[in-house]
């Protein structure tokens, strides 16, 4: 079922509606089976993720993560991956990525 968040934002003398944002059913209950190379794509991920709380240093890391997630993901997988990373952190969209 999904989840949903910041229907109605109050703040004193004003009131903002912001659109309803729905999370769903995620991650996946029976999480998938993963080989080598998907283990190692969310090793990556996560690094890619961890990497944006370090100042400066963090971007290079970040930039060498990503080009090693684009490396180790098939053409369709990074596609939907980049998709899916517009809202979700890294690793869990790897992971839904993994799940379809």
């Amino acid at each position: 079922m999904p989840i949903k968040i910041l229907e109605k934002l109050k703040i004193p003398l004003l009131e903002v509606e912001l659109p309803s944002v729905e999370l769903p059913d995620f991650p996946p209950k029976p999480l998938p089976k993963l080989d080598d190379r998907q283990r190692e794509v969310l090793r990556y991920a996560l690094m890619d993720d961890l990497a944006d709380v370090i100042p400066f240093a963090g971007d290079a890391a970040s930039d060498v993560a990503h080009a090693e997630l684009k490396r180790l993901m098939k053409p369709e997988e990074y596609e939907r991956f980049v998709k899916e990373n517009k809202w979700l952190p890294s690793v869990l969209a790897a992971l839904k990525v993994f799940a379809e």
